[in-house]
């Protein structure tokens, strides 16, 4: 199984930076408020993490994912090497 771990603070600023969203666009996108996802890239005691099936769609839009890859509807997929 390729299960993906519970992320801590600094994989989701990096993967929410990699996805190319601001904290607001993140936010917005996975049904937070600004604060609610800021804590989720905070550590200590405001911190919050982000729920592992969340994160691995985070990872899918950041083109991140260890196995699986989002591909545009219509695009032709390329054989990759």
């Amino acid at each position: 199984k390729n299960m993906i771990d519970k992320p801590t603070p600094e994989e989701v600023k990096n993967a929410r930076i990699k996805a190319g969203f601001t904290q607001q666009e993140a936010a917005d996108r996975f049904g937070f408020t600004l604060s609610a996802w800021q804590a989720k890239e905070t550590t200590g005691k405001t911190s919050r993490g982000l729920a592992a099936g969340t994160y691995e769609m985070l990872l899918l839009l950041a083109d991140e994912h260890p196995v699986y890859q989002l591909v545009k509807r219509g695009e032709i997929l390329k054989e990759r090497d």
